[in-house]
């Protein structure tokens, strides 16, 4: 079988982790750092084969810190292999269904994505059904890990920020002195709010403030290394999307349309009115009920 990790040094000690279904397709992003003590990993993709800490072990012996930036399938699916994970405590839930056998099964190999009718590869398939991560897993063990918090890994120290939109316990990793940040899916031309809070409100205000505070700590030239691309994020994300936030609070929702996506119909099954909303560079996708 074929090597699904396409591994990229993009700076420094900083490597792209590019788990690829297809030979130099988009993919998932997970990011490793090698510090003088520790290395760090953050995210790690969907698991759906074991190699995942033997490929990264080739590049250096130290031991690996995992943070999961959020407990989605495509983020979440290989923590299991490593002995050092750190998650946010208000995505446990997620976990029961993120580390399901089925769930990460049907993302990757099912016929009709979010991207619509694909190829599979059935030879990876039928090697990822003997040997994907711990397929009968409701959970890891991890350590909480919260906006404040640090992770010094000798020679980097990275600092934790709560983004919770995307998932109530999204993170992001800000290295402040080489001036780069991991944004998981927080941040991007489309952000789903997918588990928000059930208070009205409540959820959105905390996405929005969260945002503001990280862009406090950033600036124009900080380095948004993002999940699903393999170049950084553009800054005016994060600015449109905060922009976005205060208009749905505010009740500027005229033009706002019902998503058809593959994502919403999902949604949809759990009682959500999943509703699209454009702001300049990006659409955020959001649970009408919830306003």
């Amino acid at each position: 079988m074929r090597n699904i990790y396409e591994i990229e040094n993009v700076g420094g000690n900083v490597y792209r982790v590019t788990e690829c279904m297809e030979p130099g397709g988009r993919g998932v992003n997970s990011f490793f750092v090698i510090g003088e003590e520790k290395a760090l990993l953050f995210d790690s993709g969907f698991g759906v084969v074991d190699t995942l800490r033997g490929e990264l072990e080739k590049l250096t012996t130290m031991p690996i810190v995992c943070v999961v930036g959020h407990g989605h399938p495509d983020h979440a699916g290989a923590a299991e292999l490593f002995n050092e994970v750190y998650m946010n405590r208000r995505d446990e839930p997620l976990l029961p269904v993120s580390l399901s056998y089925e769930r990460r099964m049907e993302d990757v190999f099912g016929t009709h994505g979010p991207g619509g009718p694909r190829k599979i590869d059935e030879e990876l398939k039928a090697y990822a059904e003997s040997h994907i991560v711990d397929p009968g897993g409701k959970n890891f063990t991890y350590k909480d890990v919260d906006a404040g918090d640090r992770f010094d890994i000798g020679g980097d120290v990275f600092e934790v920020f709560a983004l919770p939109g995307h998932t109530q316990g999204s993170i992001a990793l800000l290295n402040r002195e080489k001036n780069y940040a991991f944004i998981s899916d927080c941040i991007g031309p489309r952000t789903a709010l997918v588990t928000l809070p059930p208070e009205k409100r409540v959820g959105l205000i905390a996405y929005r403030d969260g945002l503001k505070k990280f862009r406090d700590n950033v600036n124009e030239d900080t380095v948004f290394w993002y999940g699903h691309s393999r170049e950084p994020q553009k800054h005016i994300y994060m600015e449109d999307t905060i922009l976005a936030l205060d208009e749905i609070l505010e009740g500027k929702t005229e033009n706002d349309v019902r998503s058809e996506s593959h994502f919403a119909k999902r949604q949809a099954a759990a009682g959500k009115l999943m509703t699209e909303h454009v702001t300049g560079s990006v659409k955020i996708v959001y649970d009408a009920n919830l306003l």
